[in-house]
């Protein structure tokens, strides 16, 4: 802070020459005049002075039989002395400050977080609607009610927040979690079957069993029966739960043919850039869209200054030409490719379940590579479902 108010008030850097310098320096201080930046160099003293106490020493260099010579003059009222005759400078300046004035009193980055199962287009298309963009008018947003309608129209924003941060409109979104669909303890239910099987053992938290160990089980049987029964025979309702495991059988299958068609890349890429500044866009190179049998991917790159967005976006397209190929695979590729779809399908339904055994059966017959695995498993199958009393 001392610094920039002596460069505003200007100050002078000069040298002391005499026999007894410290003299000087003494009265100065008394005198009231303050010195910085003093050093000795040689059989000269190097000081510096804010530029209107520099006459009053003068006096005093007289009286301590020194010689005072100014090396330098800096800051601000220099500045302007120098280049006062140069008026397009000061023109310049001022240009350039209602320029930057002008300029934030617009939108030139809209920057969105929190989206990850929301398709951020959606969101896109419905901010562009309201007349939302890059050059957008500050004055001319108006947050809550936007906050309403991104709420009203997208079903899965919880919370939204809109906020103008200098000429950034930013968008803090939560979206919603889905809530597991679990009965209430206080209402009455049963637990049934969700698969068919063979009851290996159960755990009864509560309810009247319906079945016992080696019974076999189709899907929606009772199972666990919520109409419980105290010692005095009187019947009460309660909120059957267990957990209720069975072996169960499942079936996976998974074909592949062996003549296909694959999209494959003829190495022909087109490339279009552009630059889009403060809300337009210039094209850096002319050339026109490709045909249809290609395929565009585009990198934007922000500018960024001191981790401050600026109003400049590098647009890049790459278009990439694909053509049709028919392709034939031989029986081991295809049976390899067959297994690598069928582990993965296996460990998206069967992710939760313990698989006891497997039996798998591969194929090649009517220019397919098939295969079926069949599965023994051990899962729990007890499913609540809630108890409707008609009033």
């Amino acid at each position: 802070m001392l610094k920039i108010i002596r460069f505003l008030c200007g100050y002078v850097v000069f040298t002391v020459k005499g026999s007894v310098p410290e003299v000087f320096i003494n009265k100065a201080t008394k005198s009231g005049v303050r010195l910085f930046n003093i050093k000795k160099q040689k059989e000269f003293l190097y000081c510096s002075v804010i530029a209107s106490e520099y006459f009053a020493l003068r006096r005093i260099a007289k009286q301590s039989c020194v010689k005072l010579k100014i090396k330098n003059k800096c800051g601000f009222p220099f500045f302007v002395r120098l280049y006062k005759k140069r008026k397009g400078i000061f023109v310049g300046i001022i240009c350039f400050g209602l320029t930057l004035y002008f300029l934030s009193l617009y939108v030139w980055s809209i920057d969105i977080n929190g989206l990850e199962a929301t398709d951020k287009n959606q969101l896109n298309t419905l901010i562009n609607g309201l007349g939302i963009c890059t050059g957008t008018l500050k004055s001319e947003i108006d947050p809550p009610m936007i906050e309403k309608i991104i709420m009203n129209k997208i079903s899965n924003i919880s919370w939204v927040s809109v906020n103008i941060k200098g000429s950034i409109l930013s968008f803090e979104i939560k979206e919603k979690v889905e809530a597991p669909q679990i009965i209430p303890k206080t209402t009455p239910c049963n637990v049934k079957a969700n698969n068919d099987g063979q009851i290996i053992r159960m755990e009864v938290y509560e309810g009247t069993p319906e079945i016992k160990n080696g019974d076999a089980v189709v899907k929606g049987q009772l199972l666990i029966n919520g109409f419980v029964e105290d010692d005095f025979a009187t019947c009460n309702i309660r909120h059957a739960d267990a957990k209720v495991f069975a072996l169960t059988k499942h079936s996976l299958k998974k074909e592949v043919e062996l003549c296909q068609t694959q999209r494959q890349k003829t190495g022909k890429v087109v490339e279009r850039k552009r630059l889009k500044l403060f809300g337009i866009e210039l094209p850096l190179t002319l050339i026109t869209i490709p045909g249809a049998d290609f395929e565009k991917n585009v990198k934007i790159k922000n500018i960024e200054v001191a981790g401050v967005s600026l109003p400049i976006s590098y647009y890049k397209e790459v278009w990439t030409q694909f053509c049709d190929k028919k392709v034939i695979l031989s029986a081991e590729e295809a049976m390899q490719k067959a297994n690598i779809e069928l582990k993965q399908e296996e460990q998206e339904k069967l992710k939760d379940i313990k698989i006891l055994s497997k039996d798998k059966k591969e194929k090649i017959s009517n220019g397919k590579a098939t295969i079926i695995s069949d599965y023994i498993c051990e899962e729990n199958i007890a499913v609540q479902e809630e108890i409707i009393l008609e009033s």
